[in-house]
Order: structure tokens, then C-alpha cells, then sequence
């Protein structure tokens, strides 16, 4: 969605202190709840600030792709194809980001505090504004953009400093070319359009990792976040390990993984890899995958039923999922053996 400054606007009933952070959800309907959005509006919505009326930023036609349906913590990604527009001032509720996605420069303006400012928003450059800021937006051609806001409670938890959410705020930047901000805009469209999603803990990843680029470069106060060093030790790994076997048919954040290892979630997914030699998404992947084994041999259940012991979303996804990992089908696998 697009802002005064083409920038994402608030979240439709989110809390701003958000749930109990690195709490497990209940695993959405899957991917194929998620196709095209054409006939509806977008997830994020922008506060009128003179009647108070709530309206989406991505209107009825514009929203292609939403990360609502894949119940993705702390973060709504959107992509959205939006008709020239000029937009009433507004605030926004979120930490947003609008990266140009098109192949070419849209003429943008905003009403700032000196009277309307014009510009251009080239490919690959972002729009960001922090949360509450006034917004008074107009773009003159039809904008393709990937949609990100960060909920504050998220941000507040990647810093782990005790600090309110309220507390955290960034440098407003326009066109600003970051081709950081770019490349994670781009994995996060890759998900969502992925036919096989990596799933909720792989963009918990994406989400910490734009949040301390967002801190290092464009945070008002910078908090440290110092480089992690080693790897887990032995009771960390175990720990870690059980709990996730534990919790294998839900979503595990990678917030609640950290917990479990004592350890800032910025520092527990680069120890992990470290340790173990694959990301935490795939290592999870990997132990669905031997359950769903496991419980094949036993012949006595159904796929379905399989799947869902395993903690995927459907068959459709188990059966994909199974065939990227074993190169084979479900099916045909146990008469392989």
C-alpha cells in the first residue's frame, strides 16, 4: 500500500503490544487460501486523521498477494497494483515499507509541512515512514509495490532491551535506494508466492533480519546488537531439539526457539545454522519429514491424517513438500522400501 510518503498503513484488529511474544498459533488453511486477492481489499488500513475513519491502503482490485492467510508474526506483507491516487491525510499504525516493484519510475508527491514536495520513486527503491507519522500521498501512474509493516511489539522484542514499542522509532527516508530493504521485499514475495512455502518460521527469519537493518541504518536510538559468536552447546541444541519436537504439528516462531536456548532471536538463528549446518526452517522440514516417514510405515493411516500429524498444512502441501525433499511422491514412497 501507498502513504503520503508510499508507504504501508496500519493493521486491520492488531494489537500494538501483540501476543505473548514467541507464543505457538494455529496453523493456517495453507497455501491454497492464498492465490489472488483481485476481488478484495487489502489487510492494511490508514486512520483518517480528521473524521477517524479507517480505509484501506490497497483498495478493492489492487491486492495480489497477502501473508494474512499464512498467519505470518509480527509482519503483513502485501503486493499490491494501485491506480494513480491521491490520498487524504492520513496516519499509520506500523513501521512501513513500500518498495517499488515495477519497472519504472512512479511520479510521487506527498504534502509535507512546506506544501507538496514531488519526486519519483525509481524500481527497487523504498518508501519508509515509522509509525504515526502524518501522511498526504499522491502517485500518478499505476504503482506496483510489495507492501511491508512491521508491528511494533515485534520490533520491540527483536531489540530485547525492555523498551516499550512506543519507545523504538526510525528515520523517515524516501526513495531511499537500499538494495537490502530490495532483496528482503523480494524474498518475502518469493514466499508468498512460492507453491511449496518455507512457512511461518522462515519469515519469522526475514522479519528479524530487515528489523536489525531497519535499527542499524535508520533507527533514531541504534541499539547494539552484537555479532554471535560459537555455537550451541550441547544443552542448548537438546533443548531446542525436544521442544520442537514437542510443537512439530503447530508453528513455532523463532521468538520461542530463542527462548528455549537462552538467546535473542537474532543470535539464535545465526548459532543454529552454525551448529547444525541448515537454517531452522529446514531443520524443522527435515523432522517432518521423518515423522511423516515414520508414520507411513505403521500402513495404517491415511495421508490426510499423516500430514497433519506431521504439521503440515494439507495433503497437497505434505505431498509437495515430500517430493522436494525425498524426490518422490507420499504414495509411491513406501513401496520403494
Amino acid at each position: 500500500m501507498a502513504t503520503e510518503d508510499g508507504v504501508t498503513g496500519c493493521l486491520r484488529c492488531v494489537s500494538l503490544t501483540g501476543p505473548a511474544s514467541g507464543a505457538t498459533i494455529p496453523r493456517p488453511l495453507g497455501r491454497h487460501t492464498l492465490t489472488r486477492h483481485n476481488h478484495c481489499a487489502g489487510e492494511d488500513v490508514l486512520v483518517d486523521t480528521t473524521t477517524g475513519a479507517r480505509f484501506p491502503a490497497a483498495p478493492t482490485g489492487s491486492l495480489l498477494l497477502s501473508s494474512v492467510p499464512l498467519g505470518w508474526r509480527g509482519v503483513i506483507v502485501e503486493s499490491h497494483r494501485l491506480p494513480p491516487r491521491e490520498l487524504s491525510q492520513h496516519y499509520v499504525i506500523g513501521h512501513g515499507i513500500s518498495v517499488n516493484t515495477g519497472a519504472h519510475p512512479i511520479p510521487f508527491g506527498w504534502n509535507g509541512r512546506k506544501g507538496w514536495r514531488d519526486g519519483v520513486i525509481n524500481p527497487g527503491e523504498s518508501h519508509f515512514l515509522t509509525q504515526g507519522e502524518l501522511n498526504t500521498p499522491r502517485w500518478l501512474r499505476t504503482f506496483d509495490e510489495i507492501s511491508i509493516v512491521l508491528q511494533p511489539w515485534f520490533v520491540a522484542d527483536v531489540v530485547g532491551d525492555g523498551l516499550p514499542a512506543d519507545r523504538i522509532e526510525f528515520a523517515t527516508q524516501r526513495s531511499v535506494d537500499d538494495i537490502v530493504i530490495a532483496r528482503y521485499a523480494a524474498a518475502f514475495h518469493a514466499e508468498l508466492a512460492a507453491e511449496i512455502p518455507k512457512g511461518p518460521l522462515y519469515a519469522d527469519t526475514l522479519t528479524v533480519g530487515l528489523v536489525l537493518h531497519l535499527l542499524a541504518h535508520y533507527g533514531v536510538a541504534k541499539p547494539k546488537a552484537p555479532a554471535p559468536r560459537g555455537k550451541l552447546n550441547a544443552f542448548q541444541l537438546r533443548t531446542v531439539v525436544d521442544f520442537i519436537d514437542a510443537h512439530l504439528s503447530e508453528d513455532v516462531s523463532l521468538m520461542a526457539l530463542a527462548r528455549q536456548a537462552h538467546v535473542s532471536p537474532f543470535h539464535f538463528a545465526r548459532l543454529f545454522r552454525r551448529t547444525v549446518g541448515i537454517p531452522p526452517h529446514q531443520f524443522v522440514l527435515r523432522l517432518r519429514i521423518e515423522r511423516a516417514i515414520g508414520l507411513m510405515k505403521t500402513r495404517t493411516l491415511s495421508l490426510a491424517h499423516i500430514a497433519a500429524e506431521s504439521g503440515f498444512h494439507d495433503q497437497p502441501h505434505f505431498t509437495r513438500a515430500f517430493r522436494a525433499v525425498t524426490g518422490t511422491t507420499p504414495a509411491v514412497y513406501p513401496h520403494r522400501r
